[in-house]
């Protein structure tokens, strides 16, 4: 894919699909989360999840979006209608060929991160339905990198239950400012196992009983 569509994200399409969503979280999968206070108000923020379903990006932009509004990868094949297309984008969607190195998906993604907003990926690149953790893909390391980006990782589980409980755990930053020498994709590599390795270590904590909705 060589051009990406304008990516914004429209107040009223956001509100809008927050007010549909509620429900289906709340009440269909008892969604609940915290670490809330792990958020980072501003600044250029790469939010780094386990990916285990198609509810999983939503998912995470409704328990998110007390603090921050999120921008997102999302599978080309979703943008095939225009009209879907059209909507994805304001809400903060842009496609992502996953069949290769997608070079306009990550300039988007490097462009958000740049102009100081927030970006949710899955190092994993695709989802694992078994909720197991797959291995990582430099990709999301590689944008971790750059200069003044703060890597906030995510455990999500549930999301693969019909009717869950959905349980989202919110980690401190990840620390990788060790990484400053040596080739840029053996770094990258390393950046993204990390990610991974934080995820498995929030999973952990998902046992934990919690009230729906816990912040």
């Amino acid at each position: 894919m060589s051009d990406q569509p304008e990516v914004r994200i429209d107040p009223l399409v956001w509100w809008t699909a927050r007010v549909i969503l509620a429900p289906i979280f709340r009440l269909v999968f008892r969604l609940g989360w915290h670490g809330a206070e792990n958020i980072p108000s501003d600044g250029p923020t790469l939010f780094v999840a386990n990916h285990i379903s198609m509810w999983d990006p939503p998912m995470l932009g409704y328990a998110l979006a007390g603090r921050r509004r999120i921008f997102f990868m999302a599978k080309q094949e979703l943008f095939a209608n225009s009209l879907v297309a059209k909507i994805l984008c304001r809400g903060g969607a842009f496609p992502v060929d996953r069949g290769g190195a997608d070079r306009a998906a990550i300039r988007t993604a490097r462009d958000i991160l740049a102009r100081g907003d927030a970006l949710l990926m899955f190092p994993e690149g695709t989802r694992f339905k078994s909720g197991e953790l797959g291995p990582a893909w430099p990709g999301a390391g590689a944008l971790a990198l750059a200069e003044g980006v703060t890597v906030i990782p995510i455990g999500v589980s549930g999301s693969n239950r019909r009717f869950g409980p959905a349980r989202i755990i919110i980690g401190g930053p990840l620390d990788l400012s060790d990484l400053t020498t040596g080739a840029r994709g053996e770094r990258s590599q390393i950046a993204a196992d990390r990610m991974m390795a934080a995820i498995g270590a929030l999973l952990a904590d998902t046992a934990t009983p919690r009230a729906a909705g816990t912040r």
